[in-house]
């Protein structure tokens, strides 16, 4: 397994993917921690793309992040399973300046995943 930290600018209100499990990749989605460079509170939401299922999972919804502060979740032992194709998707509040980190553990597979 390797480590990977992604880091996005997010612009407001606008649905952004974070990350894309690569083809015959899996992974642990160890992390996430989201800053709010704004001076006032704004809201945001983020999700997991499950694309197996072809749905999205809400992680967080409308969470109203105080003015310049972080929000962080995951560490330790807990963390979402990723397919190939799943996605980390986020979008901050109409007015927000807002960035995010997640970092992952990437294992090779040996052969595509093909979901029904």
């Amino acid at each position: 397994m390797r480590s990977l930290s992604v880091g996005r600018n997010l612009v407001a209100n606008t649905k952004t993917t974070v990350f894309t499990t690569p083809t015959r990749q899996v992974g642990r989605w160890l992390l996430a921690h989201i800053s709010n460079h704004t001076g006032n509170n704004k809201a945001v939401s983020m999700w997991w793309y499950d694309k197996s299922e072809n749905t999205e999972v809400v992680v967080i919804d409308q969470y109203s992040l105080d003015a310049k502060k972080t929000l962080q979740f995951g560490g330790g032992n807990i963390y979402v399973a990723l397919e190939e194709g799943d996605e980390i998707r986020i979008t901050s509040e109409t007015g927000s300046t807002m960035s995010i980190i997640v970092t992952i553990e990437l294992e090779a597979t040996s052969a595509v995943q093909y979901n029904n």
